[in-house]
């Protein structure tokens, strides 16, 4: 149950990262412009945003292909980890960044994000350690539906984040 839940969580956010950040030209520049903000100086933003993106979709057919499934985990494990560098660089030099994960203009970057994209990689590296086998079906349908939830809630993790977190903390 936990491999299929994995991937498919996995597979949510990342779907609505690219199509959020590929909607709209405005999406893909907001994007482009926060990996400016909180890249190194020297990396060129619309290559490497564009390769965050092919990145992205390509873990999801990665996740979704039985036989790939570990390159896929590895690769959003991987795209997760450099994130967080990302985010963690923005917040120690206290710059005012917006969340562009999504496409949308969401709020600014922060220990929440670094929180999210952390139990994410958990949730890669779970799913890679707990095989890819064949399980009864149904645990497979209870870890699909799980993992979609789960998925769509990730998305939203800003607005989660607003409501558990007491109004002064929230950043």
């Amino acid at each position: 149950m936990l491999d299929p839940l994995a991937r498919v969580l996995l597979a949510v956010v990342f779907i609505a990262a690219v199509v959020g950040k590929t909607r709209s030209r405005q999406g893909f520049a907001g994007f482009r412009d926060s990996v400016a903000a909180i890249g190194p100086r020297w990396l060129p933003t619309g290559p490497v945003a564009g390769a965050v993106v092919a990145g992205e979709a390509a873990t999801v057919v990665l996740l979704a292909v039985p036989g790939t499934r570990l390159a896929g985990y590895a690769l959003a494990a991987a795209l997760l980890l450099v994130f967080c560098a990302g985010i963690g660089r923005a917040v120690l030099a206290r710059q005012s960044v917006r969340c562009q994960c999504f496409g949308a203009d969401g709020g600014l970057l922060g220990p929440r994000h670094l929180v999210r994209n952390g139990l994410l990689v958990a949730v890669a590296a779970a799913g890679a350690l707990a095989g890819g086998g064949p399980a009864a079906a149904p645990a497979t349908l209870a870890g699909l539906v799980a993992g979609a939830f789960l998925g769509l809630l990730t998305t939203r993790w800003e607005d989660v984040a607003f409501l558990l977190v007491p109004a002064g903390r929230n950043r």
